[in-house]
Formats: structure tokens, C-alpha cells, sequence
């Protein structure tokens, strides 16, 4: 455990002293600020444009209310996800190319938890981002709408939590056998790709992971179930998890 604590406290060092961990911390702000702003500001700029004489005629269909700037939150969260794994997905290979992780092995690092302890720095890092975003968002739309008549907000919020901790278990994987940062992102995002081609067929999107995001869909009243993407995207962290502990141990750093 003391080992574990050690080398979480160096990655977060490493966070700081590389910048990640203020890109990441302006990165979730400026997006938990934008969702509601949003919201707020779209039909302000729609009605000037339709006082322009351009032409055009823009009727607001509807009052904005809190919903509106939940569904911006959830598109702009995917955004940041995206940061969020370009930012990390170097976590390992910075340390093939430099030697730091072969130096910590010799002095003693049990290799399982050099695994152990850069995914939890992942899913500190995601929680504690992801949350602050939400945090922010919620704020200022508690300060402007009602956001009591939302409903499901909770669950769609877990759900989408989730979703970026199976991208987690993707960076982790691929980070145990592929050398290059680039070649990471290059994997995980063939998988999304994978899995969205996927999900065009319409009996098997429901069930797979890149179905959660769907789950802003609870904050308008709608009915879905995402018992088995839930189910199937645990299923995958945990197995890419138990995975990458083999993988790493044979390779060599």
C-alpha cells in the first residue's frame, strides 16, 4: 500500500509539473461554465440575428429551460473526454522513452502495481474533472432555471461517468503493449470507431457501451434502459483491467 500511495503521489506530481493537471482543470471549467451559457445566450443571438434585415425568420419555438443546458453539459462533456485522452495517453509510454518506470521497477515496484496506480490516477483525475464540470454547469443553472423539474439528471450523470471509465481501461490496455502515446490514441479510437459502426445496426447499439451518452436522453422524460450497455461496459473495464496485469508483466521496459 505504501508503494501504491508513492507512486500515485509521483504521477500527480508528474501531472502538475508537466501542466496536464491545469489543462484538464481550465479544460472542465471552461466547459462546465459554457453549458449553461449556451443555453442562456442561443436565443438572445437568434433573435438578433432575426432583427437583422438578412432575410431570415427565426421563431423560438419554446421557453429554455434547465434541460437545454444539461444537453449542452453532455455535448460538451464528450469534448472533453476527448481532451482528457489525447492529455493521457502517454501516462505509460513517457516512461518507456525516458526509463523512469524501469528505474522504479529495479528499486522494488511490484509491476501490478504500477498498473494499479496509474489507473487510479486516470480515475481520480476523470472524477474529479468530470465532477467539477457537472458541478459548475449545475450551478449556474440552479442560479437561472429550475433544475428540480429535470428528471433522471443523477442517473444520466453516473452513466456518463462510467462511459469515460471505460475509456480508462482502453488507455490502460493499450498503454501496456503499444510504446508510442500517438499509437494509444490511435487504438482507442479505432475501438469507438469499431463500436459506433457497430451501433448503426439497430438491434446491437443498445447494447454496447458507446450507447451510454444516450443517457442525456433520461433528462427529457424519455424511457430507456441501459441495464446491459451498463453491464457490458464494467464487464469490458474489468476484463481490459485483468488483461493488461499479464501483458505488462512480460514486457519489457
Amino acid at each position: 500500500m505504501r508503494q501504491l500511495r508513492a507512486f500515485v503521489k509521483k504521477e500527480f506530481t508528474d501531472q502538475l509539473r508537466s501542466g496536464k493537471l491545469f489543462i484538464l482543470g481550465a479544460v472542465f471549467l471552461l466547459f462546465g461554465i459554457m453549458s449553461p451559457a449556451t443555453a442562456k445566450l442561443t436565443p438572445k443571438l437568434l433573435e438578433l440575428v432575426a432583427e437583422q434585415d438578412s432575410g431570415f425568420k427565426i421563431d423560438v419555438v419554446r421557453e429554455v429551460t434547465a434541460v437545454d443546458s444539461f444537453d449542452q453539459f453532455f455535448k460538451n462533456i464528450s469534448t472533453a473526454l476527448i481532451v482528457f485522452v489525447i492529455l493521457q495517453a502517454g501516462i505509460f509510454t513517457k516512461e518507456y522513452s525516458s526509463g523512469t518506470l524501469l528505474l522504479s521497477l529495479t528499486r522494488g515496484m511490484v509491476r501490478r502495481r504500477v498498473i494499479a496506480a496509474k489507473t487510479l490516477t486516470l480515475v481520480l483525475l476523470w472524477t474529479a474533472g468530470y465532477f467539477f464540470c457537472f458541478g459548475v454547469a449545475y450551478g449556474y443553472t440552479a442560479f437561472y432555471w429550475d433544475v428540480s423539474a429535470v428528471p433522471d439528471l443523477f442517473e444520466a450523470v453516473m452513466l456518463w461517468w462510467i462511459y469515460g471509465l471505460w475509456y480508462i481501461s482502453l488507455i490502460v490496455f493499450f498503454s501496456v503493449f503499444i510504446s508510442t502515446a500517438v499509437g494509444v490514441i490511435f487504438c482507442v479510437g479505432a475501438v469507438y470507431l469499431f463500436y459506433s459502426l457497430l451501433g448503426m445496426i439497430p438491434r446491437v447499439g443498445k447494447y454496447l457501451p458507446t450507447y451510454l451518452p444516450n443517457a442525456g436522453s433520461l433528462t427529457h422524460g424519455e424511457s430507456l434502459s441501459f441495464t446491459v450497455p451498463l453491464a457490458a461496459a464494467l464487464s469490458l473495464i474489468v476484463l481490459l483491467l485483468a488483461a493488461s496485469i499479464p501483458i505488462f508483466n512480460r514486457k519489457q521496459v
